[in-house]
């Protein structure tokens, strides 16, 4: 069991951290429509939930908070170092986590008022 919860933080690790950051845009995008849909999700959360964890595990997309725990495994374990930790995988994770969110939520926001915006011109 240490073996397998060793080796799947290390395949995470071992991507450049350019690749994660564009591989977490859309993974920011599914966790802020998660948040978005669950007010009017009207009883069927576990299902909205659910697949969404769906979505994220299938493209092997991570978050920056499950993801930090699989790093600092590492970390305590001896196989990286910190500030490896940070700059490979929190920052880049953390800022394309960010990205996807901040655009999916932009684009809502535009969506939802934008008839408003082109009465008031």
């Amino acid at each position: 069991m240490h073996d397998a919860v060793t080796e799947i933080p290390m395949q995470m690790m071992q991507k450049p951290p350019i690749e994660k950051f564009l591989v977490e845009i859309p993974a920011g995008w599914l966790n802020a429509a998660l948040v978005w849909m669950l007010p009017s999700s009207e009883g069927n959360e576990f299902i909205v939930i659910t697949l969404m964890t769906y979505l994220i595990s299938a493209e092997d997309f991570t978050h920056v908070i499950a993801g930090s725990v699989e790093a600092l495994f590492l970390v305590f374990e001896g196989h990286t170092h910190v500030a490896t930790a940070v700059i490979s995988f929190f920052l880049p994770t953390l800022l394309g986590n960010v990205t996807g969110g901040t655009v999916l939520l932009a684009v809502i926001t535009y969506a939802q008022v934008s008839d408003e915006l082109e009465e008031s011109k």
